[in-house]
Formats: structure tokens, sequence, C-alpha cells
């Protein structure tokens, strides 16, 4: 591969300062970048790197993640660029859902609803994205087709707390080595799933746009299969069979000519990718140690796990989407590299079965981008993160990806505060010189309204004195109609508090009607002048005399009527 001319490195450079997106991925064992940016009117890949995860020299995994990831973003120039980071397919969850047409405020509640619901959706503390794709119907009905990304917040966090600026809060709850190794000053613009990563590397490839295509990412840890039709993903499954189980198989003891033997991590990964999947008519010593029979019996289980949980998406897809019949399986990741595994899935599945290339039909800025064809493998996260657009399925938290809008917003409102004072500037010197004539105004107006305080205190003092006048109730009333009473009657005590009379007398039994005296002023006084006047006591005084004594209690209103309780 020729190297590199000193023009197009210069090119390189110059672009790779200007605006860009790199494609961050933190593997199990390396951490690998991609650089992309727009190109003579296409994206173009310009610049890659990876550097291996090293826990060997008395540093935790946390601290050696945060070293790698440094040392390899110390390679691109991130001054103008975009950080797109992936998550990898073990954290996340990615489903298409079909949901009924609806406001966009409503199916957020509705998508949300979803999450917390399902059995699909279990993950402590889920944060999720989604986006409408478009429309399908269902049964007669049409519905919205939305695909949708579901990871836990927890490794959203921690993802993020690698990236955060200096000055920016911490987050709460993360380890203290994971804060330790993240001064990078990095404003993240993304985070989105493996799948969707892929899905980007899909779209610009140069496929054919009827075909159904299905991508098994088999890393070491973890392995996702995701199918895609017209370069949209449409499935997007967890396989419990990942690279490095295959190489714990390989490590199972076995009995041999000289015994029990047992391979080594290192001997099972070179037989792994030096040898392979042994054919049926092979006959192999391997490494001195291991026949290909050994090695054959050893992978087989694995191998028929991995191919059985395959079909069994491919089937699942088939039931699930009318005509949904794949096309082709590319094997990405760690597992590509495994000799002689696209032939065993092919023959199992049935189908056309290759190896990946995540460079093949992407604009390169020129030969050499990549370097081997081996290593591009393990950069399809990275390439297809920097292939990615943040405004597509993006996990990144809103307030994250509303900083650059609210940046923007804070210049506009500061500009136009600026211009605002400028012009309450011009206002005020035009306003400094009507200020003596008002001025004087105000002095005249303040002259005439002294004048009238003394006017207005004595009218007002006229006034509480003639409401006051009116609230008194006139006893003179009452009075004149005490003064007319009969023969038999008369007042011995009287008590009058506020508008509250109290008096008693005795009544002179000559006779019946004598009787009834009390009960007829008690009427007299109920009509006229005392509404609610009530008969207290009515009793005979003593034993010896016919004299009855009798108490009458009511209340007086203003000016000698009913009181305003009665009213």
């Amino acid at each position: 591969m020729p190297s590199p001319s000193r023009e197009q490195l210069r090119l390189q450079e110059r672009l790779c300062a200007g605006k860009s997106v790199i494609g961050v991925d933190i593997g199990p064992q390396a951490v690998s970048v991609a650089q992309s940016a727009v190109y003579q009117g296409k994206v173009t890949l310009l610049k890659v790197a990876a550097e291996a995860i090293d826990t060997s020299k008395d540093r935790s995994r946390e601290e050696a993640i945060g070293l790698a990831l440094k040392t390899v973003l110390a390679r691109v120039n991130t001054k103008k660029a975009e950080i797109m980071c992936v998550l990898p397919g073990n954290q996340t969850v990615v489903e298409n859902i079909c949901m009924p047409v609806m406001p966009l405020d409503e199916l957020q509640e509705a998508v949300k609803l979803e999450v917390l619901s399902s059995q699909h959706f279990a993950i402590h503390r889920p944060a999720f994205h989604f986006q409408v794709v478009g429309r399908i119907v269902d049964k007669g009905v049409e519905k919205l087709n939305v695909a949708l990304a579901v990871a836990s917040q927890a490794s959203i966090d921690s993802l993020l707390a690698r990236f955060m600026p200096l000055k920016a809060k911490p987050l709460a709850g993360q380890p203290k080595t994971v804060l330790a190794m993240a001064p990078l000053g990095l404003n993240v613009a993304g985070i989105i799933p493996s799948a969707i990563a892929i899905e980007n590397i899909i779209k610009k490839s140069k496929l054919k746009v009827d075909e159904t295509l299905a991508v098994l990412d088999m890393g070491a840890i973890s392995t996702e299969l995701n199918i895609y039709r017209d370069a949209h993903l449409a499935l997007s499954r967890q396989i419990p069979v990942t690279n490095f189980d295959l190489t714990r198989a390989l490590m199972g003891a076995f009995f041999g000519n000289t015994g029990k033997v047992e391979l080594t991590s290192e001997e099972a990964d070179r037989i792994k990718y030096e040898y392979g999947i042994p054919l049926p008519g092979d006959d192999l010593l391997i490494e001195k140690k291991i026949t290909s029979h050994q090695v054959s019996s050893l992978l087989r289980p694995r191998l028929e796990q991995l191919a059985g949980e395959v079909r069994r998406s491919f089937d699942y897809y088939s039931e699930k989407t009318p005509a949904g019949k794949v096309d082709r399986l590319i094997i990405f990741g760690s597992g590509a590299r495994i000799k002689g595994l696209a032939e065993f899935l092919g023959s199992e599945l049935d189908i056309s079965v290759s190896t990946g290339d995540p460079a093949h039909d992407i604009e390169l800025l020129f030969e050499g981008v990549l370097g081997l064809k081996e290593d591009s493998r393990k950069l399809a996260g990275a390439i297809g993160a920097s292939l990615g657009d943040p405004k597509g399925l993006n996990l990144l938290p809103a307030h994250y990806q509303n900083r650059k809008k609210r940046f923007y917003q804070k210049m506009f409102l500061g500009t136009t505060f600026t211009i605002f004072i400028g012009i309450l500037g011009i206002i005020y010197f035009g306003l400094l010189l009507q200020v003596d004539v008002q001025r004087a105004e105000v002095e005249a107006v303040t002259s005439e309204y002294q004048g009238l305080v003394p006017r207005l205190k004595q009218l007002k003092y006229g006034i509480n004195l003639q409401r006051e006048v009116k609230r008194r109730p006139d006893w003179s009333v009452l009075f004149r109609e005490l003064s007319s009473l009969s023969d038999d009657l008369y007042l011995t005590e009287m008590d009058i508090k506020g508008n509250k009379v109290h008096f008693s007398g005795i009544v002179l039994e000559k006779d019946e009607a004598a009787k009834e005296a009390p009960n007829q002023l008690l009427l007299d006084l109920q009509s006229r002048i005392l509404p609610d006047a009530v008969l207290l006591a009515a009793k005979q005084k003593s034993k010896k005399t016919d004299a009855r004594r009798f108490e009458i209690e009511g209340h007086m209103g203003a000016s000698g009527g009913a009181s305003d309780k009665d009213r």
C-alpha cells in the first residue's frame, strides 16, 4: 500500500481542522475513533485511529480506558468537530414499534408508557429517544412506524463523564476513577446504539434499495443481530454467543496422545483466526497439541447454538414482516476474523454469508486511510458513528443536545440587548430636553393638591360625622312609646348598652285584661320599634300581692328603626 503524499497529508490536516464529525467507540479491548467531513460534496472518511486498553500496568480498567481515550483523541483534531459516541449492543435495546397516529407531544407520553410497561425494555432507569420513520397500515388502520432506542441512564452518564467540559459540574454518582480520567473538555453531540452506527454504514454503501440485509456484529463480550430493510433498521436482537464464548470453548480440557491438554486464551485465539473452523474432511495436528477433529468437537455446540439463534431471528422477522425474507448476512466485529465462520453459517442457514468491510463503498480521502483491511473490521462502530447525524436517533439527554442552540440564543439575546440599550439611550437624551417643562407642570399640580388637602380632610370629617349620627339609635322613639303605658304597668329598671335595651317592671293584676298587659306591650314594641324584642320573664312578685314582675329585651336600629342585624 503506497504511503500518502505530502499534499494528501496537508489536505487531511486542513479538513480535520475544519467542521467534521468524530465517531468514538469504546470497546472491550480498544478505543477506536474515525473522523469524517464533507469533501467535494460527499461525506469522506479522513482519518482513523485505535488504541488498545492496557490494564497490565497496575491500573484499573477505568483508568486504562481513560488513558486510551485521551491517547487516541490526541491523534485527531477535535477543535471544530462534533463527537458521536457508540453504546454497545448489550447496553441498548433498539426496536421498531407501531403507534396510533397522534400529535408529537402525545406520542412522547405514549412511547414513554410503552418503555416503562413493556418487559422488552426492562432496563433500570431507562432513557429513550425515538423517531417516526414512516407510516404503515396494520389491519386496515394507518399507524406510525416508530424507531425506538432505549438504554440505561447510568450507562449514558458513565459515557458522558469521560467527555464533560472542565468547567461543567461532574455527574452525580460516578466513580472517582471515571471523573479523574475525564478532563477532556469535549462536548458530545450524540450517543447512538451500535445498530444505528451499522445502519449509517449501510446507507452510505451502494446496496440495492430493495435488499433485506442481516448484520451479525460479533464482539468479544456481546453479539448483536440486526436486520435492515431498505437500509433502515427493522429488527435488532442480542445473540447469547460471543467471540469470547468460542475462545472459552476451545480452552476446555480434552485428552490427547500426551494426556490431558488445555489451551491458553492466546493459543485458542490463534487457532480461531489462523486455522479456523475445520472442514469435515480435515485431519490436522494444530499447534502440536490439538487435532482438527478435537477443535471441531469443542466448537461445534457453540457454533450450532449461534446458527440456531440467527435462524430463529430470521423466522421471527419473516412472521412479523410480510415477505420478510433475508437476502444475505454480513459478519462484523472481531468474529469476522474467525476463519471459516462465514462458510459455516452459510451452510447452516442456506444463505449468502460474507465478512464485512465497514469502508466498502465509503468515500476515502486517499488510499491507505484505513490501513490493513483486517483492522478496519474493528472500526465499524467508530466509522458508523462518524457518518451519523445528531438530529437522528440520539440518546444524548435533551439539555446537552440543545447546548449549541442555547449558545446562539444567548448571542442573539446579547446583541438584541445591546441594540435595545442604545435605543433607550437615544430616547433618554431626548426626554431630558422635556424635563424642565415636566418639572414645572408637576410643581403646579403639587401646589394645587396641597391647597385641596385641608378642604378634603374637612369634607371627609363631615361625612364620617353624618354616618356616625345615622348609625346611632334614636332612643326618643322608645321613650315616647314607654310614656304611654297603661295604668296597670310600671317600669322599675332600664339598662341601655349600645343598641341593646333591657327593662323590667311590674303589672298589677286587677283583672284578666291586666294579666295580658306585658304580652300586649311586647307585641306593640315588636310591631313598631323593637322587632326582635323578647319577654324574658313574667312571674308573680310574691304570694301576698297581685303584682307580677316582667322583663323585656330587644335591639334598636339606627334612627329608631330595626337593627342592622334584623334587616
